[in-house]
């Protein structure tokens, strides 16, 4: 179950049992004049609507924000890449997973570290297709659209030779095998499309 919808109904049902035992306990305490009924029916206020109040709050907000960047937001195509451990949120003391993925934006492979809000990774196989969005330097995931259906240019996009990140400069290049004209970063490397041959730039220009 995703954490933040089990945030949000946890801490819902909490404000409920706080409002219905603290109505109940000022109630009784109306009734009987006894006084520290009505403390403790301000007790069971203060503390299950607090905390309710707080856990919900925070589930609400994630919940929102995931929806307004898959509403507004920008939708890629894109390959999970790696899992990572998302420390911001936990379920019994294990970080939940997030996800490395790569798509294409304007012919240049990016990318994004994204949310699942689940902590088990076995829903979101690598080299799996799914859908983001992406509003604001901010990444989504389109629920519902993990497939494993083909995209162009996959390869490159699961190469491990390849990082978006360290990208310097890059440099055009033939192709050993086929003499396609590629475009590949140096100190990487690249997956021909036309041959799948891997091409690989050195830090020295070498071309391997």
């Amino acid at each position: 179950m995703n954490v933040n919808k089990f945030l949000k109904w946890f801490g819902l049902l909490f404000v409920m049992l706080g409002l219905v035992i603290g109505t109940g306990l000022l109630v009784e305490s109306f009734l009987t004049h006894i006084p520290s009924l009505a403390v403790m029916g301000c007790f069971f206020y203060a503390m299950f609507c607090g905390i309710g109040g707080f856990f919900a709050a925070m589930g609400i907000k994630a919940l929102r924000r995931d929806s307004q960047i898959t509403e507004h937001g920008t939708a890629y195509l894109g390959k999970i890449f790696d899992h990572v451990p998302d420390y911001q949120v936990t379920v019994n003391g294990s970080p939940t997973v997030s996800l490395i993925v790569r798509y294409m934006q304007g012919g240049v492979i990016r990318q994004a570290t994204v949310r699942t809000g689940t902590a088990d990774p076995a829903a979101f196989p690598r080299g799996a297709t799914v859908t983001i969005s992406l509003l604001d330097g901010e990444a989504a995931l389109v629920p519902g659209s993990v497939t494993d259906r083909p995209i162009p240019d996959e390869e490159n996009l699961l190469n491990p030779d390849f990082d978006p990140q360290g990208i310097e400069s890059s440099i055009g290049v033939s192709c050993p095998s086929c003499g396609a004209m590629l475009t590949v970063p140096i100190g990487m490397a690249t997956i021909c499309p036309y041959c799948g041959r891997k091409v690989t730039v050195g830090k020295d220009g070498s071309i391997h």
